[in-house]
Order: structure tokens, then C-alpha cells, then sequence
């Protein structure tokens, strides 16, 4: 397992995914992190801003540790991007129970 380490608010934590167009401006790092079955689930979310359309494409990923250590490495969402943050984050909390769901054999 590795030690958990917080992100860098400057940089993404995950390389862009293939539903991602190219030609993106200006990258937006993110995370939120919530407690759930007594794991830490990061939510990881990178939009990426197009200023000649006007909109941000928000990707998402999740990993889960429990007590500093690793325990699934982040799972991006090779599917789909999100429009808006908030959808985004809410998949992203979806993917992290799931992952923990599955730790658990739920």
C-alpha cells in the first residue's frame, strides 16, 4: 500500500481522459473527501475550461484509504465528462462508495 499524500491544489492527480476534448485552456484542480464506512473516499476533479465555448468540462475520479495508506489507487471515469462541478462531485461520491462497497464485499 503507499502513504497517502494530500494533492496539490495546482496540478490534476489524474492524466486526461480520452472523453476530454483537446484544446483546453485553463485546467481547475479539485478535491472533496467524505468518511464513509470508515474509509477516506478523495473525490479527484479536474475541469477543464474552454473559453471559446464558454463552458468547463469536469472530469472525475475517486480513491479510497483508511488509516493514511492507499487502499484503491484512483479510478477515473473513462465514460463520461460532467458539465456542471456538482455533477461531477456526485459521481464522484457515487464511484467512491462503490469502491468501498466493493473493498467490503457489499
Amino acid at each position: 500500500m503507499t502513504k497517502a499524500v494530500k494533492p496539490d491544489a495546482e496540478q490534476p492527480y489524474f492524466e486526461t481522459p480520452t472523453h476530454i476534448p483537446s484544446g483546453s485552456d485553463h485546467q481547475i484542480p479539485h478535491s472533496h473527501r467524505l468518511v464513509y464506512r470508515d474509509h477516506d473516499v478523495i473525490v479527484h476533479l479536474t475541469g477543464y475550461e474552454y473559453e471559446t465555448f464558454g463552458e468547463t468540462l469536469w472530469a472525475v475520479g475517486a480513491e479510497v484509504v483508511k488509516d493514511l495508506e492507499i487502499v484503491v489507487p484512483v479510478e477515473v471515469d473513462q465514460e463520461q465528462h460532467y458539465r456542471s462541478y456538482d455533477e461531477a462531485r456526485d459521481r464522484g461520491i457515487e464511484l467512491g462508495k462503490h469502491l468501498v462497497d466493493a473493498l467490503q464485499g457489499c
